[in-house]
């Protein structure tokens, strides 16, 4: 049997690894976007700032691919699918298949903003082709922009403040990180940015970027020029779904799968960033992130062979740390109740409650026990008779296990 693999990420590997654990003899196909191979692009903000090196993001060496008798194939994307024919195009070549799986991820997303796209030294930060952009730029920059402030935009942020240039974080939305925490979360978050000389505007949509004989020279926003000479783009992600044209695989925000990672289409599976799938029964959801991306890889990869296994949901945990200040956050951000913590160290955790259950979770400075927590709001755990001990940072699964009276707190 001929497996084709689009994408080199994690899903894409984790299911390579999976096929090959099981089944010796299939062939493994991997068309790789990039000319690289593996590497995490969760630390590239650290290896922009200078604390991880560039060896330390690849996480299979060169011969990897073949010792599993993979035929990778870098600077391969595929423009289109024949389901028809069995066989993806890449390039002007067709590679057919027995069984296909999209792994090919997410892609930054670039607002249509006048000026942004194609201006020099603008990046995104989502390729280590985009971090060793932004390093490149560092040698004529001393003062940058960032648009957005998620994750991706935070960490960016903290990368050009450690190699010494003048910073201002551009938020449209009222306060920064609005995915992951509630406005007053988000002033803790906001006051550290600013501790550290970050120049934060919430509420400040950008108009323009000017672009002058070096580059990007300044972005116009909320009717005010903000000089720069760098610009980092982190207006979020969205599933790379430009191959989809004409295959009839279905899609919404990311292709539609089951529990098995199969799409609508026989013999075509999909896995990692670029995947929907219902985590409950009224909603789909896009969860992008490395546990997904593993855990859905190796899914499909046992589906593919006929091993029969079904996914037990999207994990949607978010993590970030911002000047060493951990942030942790799931779910919704107002419930019926809130339980609320805090130390005189600055540290706030917040749980939010429906009908005595787990709904959410904001969780600053100490984020021990978000994992317990989250994995209680999936199962929908009953919680009412923990009490306040819940928001506490020494709960844990022990508690979950016990009886209330035989917990002890400090």
């Amino acid at each position: 049997m001929k497996i084709v693999i689009i994408g080199n990420g994690p899903a894409a590997i984790s299911a390579a690894e999976t096929l090959r654990a099981r089944d010796r003899g299939c062939e493994i196909v991997m068309l790789s976007r990039e000319r690289v191979p593996f590497y995490s692009p969760c630390p590239l903000a650290e290896y922009v700032e200078g604390s991880v090196s560039r060896e330390r993001l690849f996480l299979r060496d060169a011969d990897f691919y073949a010792r599993n008798a993979i035929d990778i194939r870098y600077g391969s994307p595929v423009r289109r699918i024949e389901p028809s024919a069995r066989r993806v195009w890449s390039g002007d070549e067709a590679v057919a298949y027995d069984r296909l799986l999209i792994a090919s991820g997410s892609r930054a997303f670039v607002p249509p903003i006048p000026g942004l796209a194609g201006a020099r030294g603008v990046f995104e930060l989502k390729t280590l082709d985009d971090a060793e952009g932004i390093l490149r730029r560092l040698a004529v920059a001393r003062r940058a922009v960032v648009v957005g402030s998620g994750f991706i935009g935070l960490e960016a942020t903290q990368a050009l403040v450690r190699h010494g240039l003048e910073v201002t974080l551009l938020e449209a939305r009222e306060h920064v990180l609005p995915a992951m925490l509630d406005s007053e979360m988000a002033a803790l978050v906001e006051r550290r940015l600013v501790e550290h000389g970050v120049r934060v505007r919430t509420g400040c949509a950008v108009e323009r970027v000017l672009e002058g004989a070096d580059g990007v020279r300044a972005v116009i926003a909320d009717g005010d020029e903000i000089p720069c000479e760098l610009l980092v783009c982190a207006a979020g992600v969205r599933a790379d779904l430009s191959i989809l044209e004409g295959s009839g695989i279905a899609s919404e925000r990311g292709i539609l799968v089951d529990a098995r990672m199969r799409t609508n289409v026989e013999h075509i599976f999909a896995a990692g960033d670029i995947i929907e799938r219902p985590d409950a029964p009224e909603k789909n959801r896009v969860a992008p992130n490395w546990p997904n991306a593993v855990s859905s890889g190796r899914i499909a990869a046992c589906n593919m062979l006929g091993i029969d296994r079904r996914h037990p949901g999207l994990e949607a945990v978010n993590v970030v740390r911002v000047f060493d200040m951990p942030i942790a956050s799931f779910g919704v951000q107002t419930g019926e109740t809130c339980l609320r913590w805090q130390d005189g160290a600055g540290a706030v955790r917040k749980v939010l409650l429906e009908s005595g259950r787990v709904a959410g979770g904001q969780l600053i400075g100490e984020i021990n026990g978000a994992g317990v927590l989250h994995e209680m709001m999936k199962k929908g755990t009953a919680v009412e008779r923990f009490g306040t001990h819940l928001v506490h940072p020494g709960f844990g699964y022990i508690h979950t296990m016990e009886p209330l009276r035989a917990v002890k707190w400090a």
